[in-house]
């Protein structure tokens, strides 16, 4: 099938995959407006809303057989949106799945959780695949203020509307920086579709609305992907928000700000690479060295984790500096791997929280080996994994960025990153040895171990070891899926003394 957008009857085939979902979210809320207001009633949306994600699924498989007429279009319709859309839709699965038994032990009787989940995957998915300034903007917002409010779906507790409270000031305020940024890159280059923005801007002679447009987006975007030193909402945010909610935070939230990232600056900026690398390679280089010397001395597991997560956006960001195709590919495939690492540690921690998130502290893992070896041994793999030792998905991924950093010649960021991974290893393995090495003070009791959440840790704890195991088929997924993005960077060596080991 073909699609032109100049027939705007076209969109609607264009955005299948967010209309079902949008559609499914609508009917959640007319369902919960009429059933009973039980843990039953709760598990029935629950179970709509996986298969919701399983009916937009499909939709994007209909969407690859899909060609697209001219490359103007607000929507676009390129292996890199299809990758993405699969990867935001998954993370939703597992956080359905780990939110089960959390939301009946923690008396979540709101059925709007599951509608507002679905409603922020939507967002999620029109910021991959837009290819406009402005909708991209109209797509922060939706994520953001469903995100907004499940941060603090837990209203009786401080925590949780001191979190919401933060991220939501935090978030406006960096909304602000995207959206003055980009009425500047309009007024510089008279349009906000990013392909029509490529050709009109001149790199060789950029204005000064250009220069300022590009360093307040990508202050807007420091805020949203947690880079240093943007990322002070996220310890407060992780902590308080729901469990379940901090892992779609950590991964899903994350994944979906760095593909906007790469739409404005590798597709509509890639031109002008030489004038916004600097900036992005400084992010780089204070989002891995600064959360993880922090993250040394932390002794609450999700503020660790939280700390954590802004070091793998530093990670991230190099394989954004590199902005090759080697190092679209290692960013596609590390953003797959760190989401099901950051989301089977996050459903172990949910599991062993206990009642209202009681159990954060770090000593509350002594003797965790003995008591409940299961439990210690995938979380001891997914903190592994994080730390990229083989043979795990971390471990892979953070290989290809090291090497797709060293093609673009960033021998520095290279350098940097097998620095601070060296690091890391304390505080990972300081939780290893104290789930093994340490008495326990306060043995934990049972704790659940529902069907929805033992699918959800088999996926995670299966796709870790696989993906370290045989990375060459999904790899070469994600380096089929950036070909459709434009290529940047025709770069003189000598010209850049970044770029200079």
């Amino acid at each position: 099938m073909q699609i032109d957008f100049s027939n705007y009857l076209d969109y609607l085939w264009a955005l299948l995959p967010e209309t079902v979902l949008a559609t499914a979210a609508l009917i959640l809320l007319l369902y919960d407006g009429f059933a009973r207001k039980n843990a039953s009633g709760i598990r029935a949306l629950a179970w709509a809303s996986v298969v919701a994600i399983a009916l937009a699924a499909v939709a994007n498989v209909w969407l690859m057989g899909v060609q697209e007429v001219g490359r103007t279009g607000q929507i676009a319709i390129d292996g890199f949106r299809i990758f993405t859309n699969f990867l935001f839709l998954g993370a939703a699965a597992l956080v359905v799945l780990i939110s089960f038994d959390y939301t009946e032990r923690e008396g979540i009787t709101q059925g709007e959780f599951y509608a507002l989940l679905l409603f922020a995957v939507v967002g999620m998915m029109l910021l991959a695949g837009s290819r406009d300034l402005i909708l991209i903007f109209l797509s922060f917002e939706l994520m953001s203020l469903a995100v907004y409010v499940l941060v603090g779906f837990k209203r009786r507790d401080p925590r949780s509307a001191e979190a919401a409270l933060k991220y939501f000031l935090l978030g406006a305020f960096s909304s602000a920086f995207l959206l003055y940024g980009m009425a500047m890159l309009f007024a510089a280059g008279g349009t906000t579709n990013l392909g029509l923005m490529r050709e009109t801007l001149d790199a060789g002679a950029i204005g000064a609305l250009a220069l300022v447009g590009m360093a307040l987006l990508a202050i807007g975007f420091g805020f949203k992907v947690s880079a240093v030193p943007f990322h002070v909402w996220t310890p407060d945010a992780y902590e308080g928000a729901p469990t379940p909610i901090t892992a779609f935070l950590a991964a899903a939230i994350k994944a979906a700000a760095f593909a906007a990232f790469i739409r404005i600056f590798v597709v509509g900026l890639g031109d002008l690479h030489v004038h916004w690398e600097r900036l992005i390679w400084w992010l780089a280089m204070l989002t891995m060295i600064v959360p993880n010397l922090i993250a040394l001395v932390q002794n609450n597991i999700k503020r660790l984790l939280a700390y954590s997560s802004i070091a793998h956006a530093g990670y991230l960001l190099v394989a954004l500096v590199a902005a090759n195709e080697s190092g679209m590919a290692s960013f596609l495939f590390y953003l797959v791997a760190y989401t099901v690492m950051i989301v089977g540690a996050f459903a172990i921690v949910l599991m062993l929280a206990g009642q209202q998130d009681r159990r954060q502290g770090l000593s509350d893992y002594a003797g965790l080996g003995w008591s409940h070896p299961w439990a210690a041994a995938i979380l001891s793999l997914f903190l592994i994994s994080l730390a990229g030792l083989p043979p795990t998905a971390g471990f892979v991924g953070k290989f290809y960025i090291l090497r797709a950093s060293v093609e673009a010649g960033y021998v520095n960021l290279a350098v940097i990153l097998a620095v601070t991974t060296l690091i890391s290893y304390w505080y990972y393995l300081r939780v290893i040895v104290t789930m093994y090495m340490k008495p326990s003070i306060e043995p934990i009791g049972r704790v659940p171990w529902g069907n929805s959440l033992r699918a959800a840790l088999v996926v995670c704890s299966l796709i870790t070891v696989l993906l370290g195991i045989l990375p060459s088929w999904p790899l070469l997924k994600a380096r089929q899926s950036v070909e459709g993005l434009r290529r940047v960077v025709e770069r003189v060596e000598d010209s850049n003394p970044l770029t200079q080991p």
